[in-house]
């Protein structure tokens, strides 16, 4: 019997400790500032290709024809196709998201946009950018679906 309450006892005072260092961590880590980017949702594959190849950003822009005979914009397209998706403005790519597409970002292809969301990897060259909430137009917020990473 007294193994067994100091069995109990130890296995208690242990997770005790467990939980007391989880909320620490948690206070030490704190929440992300959360910020809101501006800009149009766009393939990355494709308008880093582009501007590449032709020293322009002419891809951000461009509409495909698709199998249905409909013209879809670049974005549109590649984006359904699990390309990564990124923000561009003031002629540059202003955030990587660190999302798949094809859940929510693939719906905004092409559209100027306003994101919330926060940095990620700090002290990284490229910083990712954690889309959770977008909308395009001064429309209402749609939580982004980050369930599938890429």
């Amino acid at each position: 019997m007294k193994n067994t309450n100091y069995a109990l006892v130890t296995t208690f005072v242990f997770l005790l400790l467990i939980s007391f260092a989880a909320v620490d961590l948690q206070a030490q880590m704190g929440q992300p500032e959360m910020i809101t980017l501006s800009g149009r949702v766009i393939d990355l594959t494709c308008a880093s290709k582009g501007n590449a190849m032709m020293n322009n950003w002419r891809n951000v822009e461009d509409n495909h024809m698709m199998p249905t005979g409909e013209m879809k914009s670049c974005a549109t397209m590649c984006l359904k196709g699990g390309q990564p998706a990124a923000l561009f403005s003031g002629g540059e790519i202003t955030a990587v998201f660190s999302c798949n597409p094809q859940a929510t970002l693939s719906n905004y292809a092409a559209q100027s946009v306003e994101v919330q969301g926060h940095w990620a990897g700090a002290g990284a060259a490229v910083k990712p950018f954690v889309p959770m909430k977008i909308r395009a137009g001064g429309g209402s917020w749609e939580d982004v679906n980050c369930a599938t990473m890429h």
